[in-house]
């Protein structure tokens, strides 16, 4: 079984100045590949934003208090030319998953029934996305070599690699491919 591109949204996940750490820098140059060769297809590309607000879950509970304002919101400018796509989404969020009930009327006005998803961070709002769209029905595909974590409390690569072995238990192992996986197919069919 692999990705049925004729019914397939990519997402994007908070890919901002606000989450490049040294850690989640190296996936970009991935994302943009991915990104590059999708828009060929006509199919969706959804990009979402994190957006946090003053007194939110993440700062009373957390106590992280980022990505309130631009630049920090942005998306990496190596993504904004896509931004204006036909087929390209943007969305605002507040909260971790991309799932967002607009974003889910896209998939749905779309018939789609994968969704190839990248970004940042693996940890919270991939993995929370990718929970979200297994839930939903969807397929979800996490592009394991373009996700990343972007946290300084902890140590990224560990965390990266405890979502990641989540995502295989949760969703299941055959759902976690590589970028050249999702490269391949998008050449054969164009």
């Amino acid at each position: 079984m692999g990705i049925d591109l004729a019914r397939a949204a990519l997402c994007l996940v908070d890919v901002q100045n606000g989450f490049i750490t040294p850690d989640s820098a190296p996936v970009v140059p991935k994302i943009v590949q991915i990104a590059e060769q999708w828009v060929q297809t006509g199919q969706p590309i959804i990009l979402t934003r994190f957006r946090n607000h003053p007194d939110s879950p993440y700062e009373r509970l957390i106590g992280w208090r980022e990505l309130h304002n631009s630049p920090a919101i942005d998306l990496v400018d190596e993504l904004s030319r896509f931004t204006h796509h036909p087929t390209a989404v943007v969305v605002d969020k507040f909260f971790y998953t991309a799932l967002t009930s607009e974003v889910v009327a896209v998939l749905q006005q779309h018939e789609v029934t994968d969704i190839v998803i990248a970004g940042i961070a693996t940890d919270a709002c991939v993995l929370k996305s990718s929970l979200d769209a297994f839930e939903m029905g969807y397929t979800p595909w996490i592009v394991r070599d373009a996700v990343r974590s972007s946290t300084t409390r902890h140590n990224a690569r560990e965390i990266h690699d405890s979502a990641l072995l989540l995502l295989g238990r949760l969703v299941g192992d055959g759902q976690l491919i590589e970028s050249q996986v999702v490269l391949e197919a998008l050449t054969t069919r164009t």
